[in-house]
């Protein structure tokens, strides 16, 4: 039996959603979510960091969405495409916020994404959610850092962690 997230009752371990063409439907859940969240922002990095609290917050809502959306790629053609788009959507968010002048070179949204997405990924694989919780704060300071160096990127994690926690 499993809860409406898509996580098994009583074992912790997350079931497997196939999304078989409802891929546009997920994405734009996870989108929805992330947008919003950033339109309730006004500075840009303050933006950035409420968009990745939001897709981590719909991640650990929604495991078994999350997992496919993140997970399930490896060897389907389809479930690649979808992966790229999902890593170019997202880095294209980033993109209309940040200044990209400001970027240090080497690195780039893509890059960023893929990292996050691998780490969000990860931790569902393992049914560590209590963990990709407390793990936000690194994620915004990771999405920020070649943008604004670490004094001021670890100064945005540390007042979205505020803010969130004011919030809930």
């Amino acid at each position: 039996m499993t809860g409406n997230n898509g996580e098994a009752s009583g074992r912790g371990e997350v079931e497997r959603w196939r999304p078989q063409g409802e891929f546009p439907i997920a994405l734009a859940g996870l989108e929805t979510a992330v947008l919003r969240a950033c339109a309730a922002a006004e500075e840009w990095p303050a933006k950035i960091a409420a968009g990745v609290y939001a897709g981590v917050d719909f991640a650990i809502d929604n495991p078994a969405i999350a997992r496919a959306l993140t997970l399930d790629a490896a060897g389907k053609a389809e479930s690649m495409r979808h992966y790229e788009r999902l890593i170019g959507r997202f880095a294209g968010f980033i993109q209309i916020e940040a200044p990209i002048g400001t970027r240090l070179p080497g690195s780039t949204d893509e890059a960023l994404v893929a990292g996050i997405l691998g780490l969000v990924g990860d931790h569902i694989r393992i049914g560590r959610l209590d963990r990709l919780a407390e793990l936000r704060p690194e994620l915004v300071l990771l999405t920020l850092l070649p943008y604004l160096g670490f004094a001021e990127a670890r100064d945005w994690a540390d007042r979205a962690a505020r803010v969130h926690e004011d919030m809930t």
